[in-house]
């Protein structure tokens, strides 16, 4: 599992939860859920390899050591008495954000701020050391160029048209060929 204080490091250096903050509605009383802490139980539930539902997002932050969740107010004092985060206040809060990040009208793609605050993310996720490490464009950073070799010669690119429309399947084994676009030109012959 990824230590929290890594997760608390990518969400700050990628800086959108200050800028998604600022979107949400203000109510009578204030939220106890910041959108910082809300990005840190969905990155906390992704790192542990849980499936990602508000459930678990909760059940992540309530689970951190109390010292931890005072300070991301998961747990804060009311004054009846101390007060664990809900799941009502998750749901509230993740709702809030989604709102604020869809677009008005929706056409199928994702909204540009939306799609700005996820490759910042990913981005703020990569260590700075291995930013300039390889010319690769794997999502995951390696040094592997997946699926950038070309074609087994004697078979048919899956781009290349079938008669009567359409793309025709790859006829070598698919660990040889593949139908994804080359990110790499073919070597000369």
């Amino acid at each position: 599992m990824i230590p929290l204080r890594v997760l608390e490091e990518i969400v700050d250096r990628s800086g959108v939860a200050p800028r998604i903050e600022p979107l949400l509605p203000i109510g009578v009383r204030a939220r106890q859920l910041l959108v910082r802490t809300l990005l840190l139980g969905m990155l906390l539930v992704l790192a542990d390899h849980r499936p990602a539902h508000l459930t678990r997002v909760r059940q992540a932050l309530a689970h951190l050591p109390e010292a931890d969740q005072r300070r991301l107010g998961v747990l804060t004092d009311w004054k009846t008495g101390p007060h664990l985060l809900t799941y009502r206040q998750t749901e509230r809060t993740f709702g809030l954000v989604a709102g604020a990040l869809e677009k008005d009208k929706p056409d199928g793609t994702p909204p540009e701020i939306l799609a700005r605050i996820c490759d910042e993310l990913l981005e703020a996720s990569i260590p700075a050391q291995f930013k300039t490490a390889s010319t690769a464009l794997a999502v995951d950073w390696t040094d592997l160029e997946t699926f950038s070799r070309p074609p087994h010669r004697g078979t048919r690119d899956c781009a290349t048209p079938k008669p009567g429309g359409g793309t025709a399947p790859a006829a070598a084994p698919a660990r040889t060929a593949s139908c994804s676009s080359a990110t790499t030109p073919p070597p000369p012959p």
